[in-house]
């Protein structure tokens, strides 16, 4: 340092290279601020639209509201997966299974379990 600054407060004007310097970061740092606050705000209104295009889920994919099987019948095991509602019961000494639409509660399918 040949020529330290005496004196802190008094501002000398920048030359031409370093107001050019100056003005591409000041550039720099805005794009960069830009593109951070659009990223924000791009994850703002994601988490807002799945927040209110969410719904309850269970309620809406089960609105089953009561299964029959024969009467005397013994369930043997019950199964809620996929929008689908699974019994097994036992009837006579055979077991049946029935598979249940868990919305509507329409039977979809009834399968006899047999041994071989």
């Amino acid at each position: 340092m040949t020529h330290p600054q005496d004196n802190y407060e008094k501002d000398e004007p920048l030359s031409a290279e370093a107001e050019a310097v100056m003005a591409k970061a000041r550039r720099r740092a805005g794009l960069s601020m830009l593109v951070m606050m659009l990223g924000f705000m791009t994850i703002a209104i994601v988490v807002v639209y799945r927040l209110s295009t969410m719904g309850s889920g269970i309620e809406q994919r089960y609105a089953l509201e009561e299964v029959v099987i024969p009467t005397g019948a013994e369930v043997v095991s019950a199964q809620v997966q996929d929008g689908l509602v699974t019994i097994v019961y036992a009837l006579d000494g055979g077991q049946t299974l029935r598979i249940f639409d868990g919305k509507s509660g329409e039977l979809v399918r009834e399968i006899p379990v047999v041994e071989r």
